[in-house]
Parts: structure tokens; C-alpha cells; sequence
């Protein structure tokens, strides 16, 4: 099989991109409770660069084949009966075990990393539908658990954004978004978005604080860490919550003041899709794939995608999405 290889981390995420190469590699045979699956679609997310630059919080011996996610279908399992269940079934798979990645013509994982899905839902929905809409799903139930009157969001123009901003309407949350460019602000705007603040603006800290006092935004979601949490957190009213959830600035999370957390109950946690996933049980999780597959089939909710590749188009993909990662997913297709 033909499949994507990083032959060796490199923190120059450049250096790293342009070392992509496609090998030919012997197809593994499933054990157990593995599967074999025959990939249809992969998408690159920003956990697929932070994995090559070597700061992602999964390392796999190196040379390893790339990707986390992918849709296709069972073609071969190991002997386990629960496995064998799956033989033939159409699925979307997450996996960061230390087995090949996803961006290859076949993918091994265990049969639980896998979600069946509906005929209904195709592939390009499929194959970026293990992640982010959940991600999104699990962190707004978390704002109407707490009762947030608002929501504030960074990186609001990612994928994670766009749902979160949509399950809001729906419930008529106001979400107040935070961009860095002006072009974000114009697609947010023409897109409805009543609240929509730069953070490049010398003045984005007061008007984000007078924004989250008059709307009880008292849950925040940061998928960028750095200097700018703190002043997320900083602005919000006593007794509320900065939630962690990615880290697409590369820094710590910074300029946090203590006083905020010892004087006016504010809290920071982290989500991390995995723990949620076994908190809440594989029945409920079951329940929200059905709910959330519904909502992209009737098209409420969509991925973005910028653009499809196959795995020898590897260099001009990875440089296309790393101009332009807001643009949307890309995908590989073998």
C-alpha cells in the first residue's frame, strides 16, 4: 500500500512539511480486536502539525506513516466476535495509538476507535467527523450546563468556531468571537455574528470585558493558549471558566492573574475529546454520533473543505493548508 511518511520530527514546520514522502509499506493483518480499513478520505488537522513538528502529545517511533482520522470501510478483522461484527460496515475512525496512521491507501486500528455512519453522510463529512464535531458538541453542553448568558470563543473562524457558533443559534446563546484578521471579521460579520472583536485591536481587552459583564459571558473557549487567555480570562465576570482545548499559538497559557483566581472564583480547565468520551459512557456517546450525523445530513452543520488530494500531491496539500488553515480541511484521498 502507498502511504504517507514523516521520516523524523522537525520543529520547523516548513522543514517538516517538505520532508513528506510517500513509501510503499506491506498492508498489516488485523489481531484481536483489530480492523483493516480501506481508507476512502483523511483530512490534515492541527494536531497532524503539531505531530510533525514533534509537540503534539502523541510520538510514534519515526519513520511513521502521518494522520489521525479517516472514513472507509472494514475490509479485514482479527478474531475477536465484536470486531468481526464490523466486517463490511462503512466507518469514521480517530486513532492515536502508535499503529500506521491514517493518511495511507488502508489503516489498522482497534474496532472501538471506530464510528459507523450513515450511507447519507459522504465522504468528505465522514472523514473529519471523529473530532470536531464533537469537540464542539461536548464544550457548548458545557456552557448550558454552567448557564452562560455568552460565550466567548478564539480561533472563531476554525471548524470548532463554526459548529459552536451554530449550536448557539440554535439555543439563541450569543457567542462573542474573537479573530485576528480583518478578513475573518468581514466573514464573520456577513455571516450574522453580532459580536465579533479583533484581538490585534488596542482596544479588544475593554471591549471584551464590557461585552462579557453585560452578557454573563461566564464560560470561555480557548483553542489558542498564549498571552491571550489570561486576558480572556481576565475580562469575564467573578466565578467564571476559561476551558482549554487546543494550543495553536505553541506558547504556555499566560499573563493569568492570581487575583482573578483567588479573589473572584475564576477557574481554567482543559477538555480533552478522549476523557470526555469515557466520562460520558459509550451509550450517550452513541446517541450524540446519531444527533450529530443528522444535523450534517440535513446540512445544519458541515465541514469545511478546501481542498481534496491524492497521497502523491502530498507537498502542494500540506502548503496550501498551512497558507490558509481558516480556508478549511484538506483532505487526502487514496
Amino acid at each position: 500500500m502507498k502511504a504517507i511518511i514523516l521520516p523524523e520530527y522537525n520543529a520547523n514546520v516548513i522543514r517538516a512539511m517538505k520532508s513528506l514522502q510517500v513509501s510503499d509499506l506491506d498492508i498489516p493483518k488485523p489481531k484481536g480486536s483489530q480492523v483493516l480499513i480501506k481508507v476512502a478520505a483523511a483530512p490534515c488537522n492541527p494536531s497532524d502539525i503539531a505531530f510533525m513538528r514533534g509537540g503534539y502529545n502523541i510520538q510514534k517511533p519515526v519513520p511513521a506513516v502521518m494522520g489521525f482520522e479517516c472514513t472507509g470501510t472494514i475490509v479485514e478483522t482479527g478474531e475477536d466476535p465484536f470486531a468481526r461484527q464490523m466486517k463490511s460496515k462503512r466507518v469514521s475512525c480517530f486513532s492515536q495509538g502508535t499503529e500506521n496512521g491514517t493518511w495511507a491507501e488502508y489503516f489498522l486500528t482497534d474496532y472501538k476507535n471506530c464510528l459507523p455512519v450513515r450511507d447519507e453522510l459522504d465522504d468528505e463529512q465522514a472523514a473529519a467527523f471523529c473530532i470536531n464535531p464533537f469537540t464542539a458538541f461536548a464544550l457548548f453542553n458545557m456552557a448550558i450546563e454552567k448557564k452562560a448568558g455568552a460565550i466567548i470563543q478564539n480561533g472563531a473562524s476554525g471548524q470548532v468556531g463554526i459548529f459552536i457558533r451554530t449550536l448557539a443559534k440554535k439555543r439563541q446563546i450569543p457567542v462573542i468571537n474573537l479573530v485576528r484578521k480583518e478578513e475573518h471579521i468581514k466573514e464573520l460579520s456577513k455571516a450574522g455574528e453580532k459580536y465579533v472583536l479583533n484581538l490585534s485591536d488596542p482596544q479588544c481587552e475593554a471591549s471584551l470585558q464590557k461585552l462579557a459583564l453585560k452578557n454573563h459571558a461566564t464560560i470561555a473557549f480557548d483553542a489558542v493558549a498564549g498571552d491571550t487567555s489570561g486576558m480572556i480570562l481576565g475580562a469575564m465576570p467573578p466565578g467564571s471558566e476559561l476551558i482549554v482545548y487546543g494550543g495553536l499559538s505553541g506558547k504556555p497559557v499566560g499573563m493569568i492573574n492570581p487575583l482573578d483566581i483567588i479573589f473572584k472564583g475564576k477557574t481554567i480547565s482543559g477538555f480533552n475529546l478522549g476523557d470526555w468520551k469515557t466520562e460520558v459512557g459509550e451509550d450517550h456517546f452513541q446517541k450524540v454520533s446519531e444527533e450529530l450525523q443528522d444535523l450534517m445530513i440535513w446540512g445544519i452543520l458541515a465541514t469545511r473543505i478546501q481542498g481534496v488530494f491524492s497521497l502523491e500531491e502530498v507537498q502542494q496539500a500540506m502548503e496550501q493548508y498551512i497558507r490558509n488553515m481558516s480556508s478549511g480541511k484538506i483532505l487526502f484521498q487514496p
